[in-house]
């Protein structure tokens, strides 16, 4: 703002108001009480029949299991994007779960040799 009458910054000097938010720009978006309250009823109520059913299809390989598990939760959801999804997130599960069982046999591999080194 220069405050002079011609030219690209011409005008009275202002300061500019920052514009509010608007609602359907945060539409979608995952809000923190919504995350909680969804991992809470995910711990309590654990995984649906047909979810636990696309992650033995992950797990179990033959030919390319995730085409085969998409397939399946297309017919549950109704849509390629929210089956592509779901499969997604089964897969995070899986490989979560390998995480943990590889960190439980490291920390019993570790306790084992310091009971050895103890003896």
């Amino acid at each position: 703002m220069s405050g002079i009458a011609v030219g690209l910054k011409k005008g009275f000097i202002v300061t500019r108001r920052a514009p509010k938010s608007l609602p359907s720009r945060t539409k979608g978006r995952l809000s923190e009480r919504t995350a909680l309250i969804r991992g809470v009823v995910r711990e309590v109520a654990g995984y649906a029949p047909y979810e636990k059913r696309i992650q033995e299809i992950l797990k179990g390989g033959g030919n390319n299991p995730t085409k085969r598990a998409w397939k399946f939760a297309k017919k549950r959801l109704g849509t390629h994007i929210r089956a592509r999804r779901k499969v997604n997130e089964m897969n995070e599960v899986i490989a979560n779960l390998k995480k943990a069982e590889a960190a439980a046999k490291a920390a019993a591999k570790a306790k084992a040799e310091a009971a050895a080194a103890a003896k």
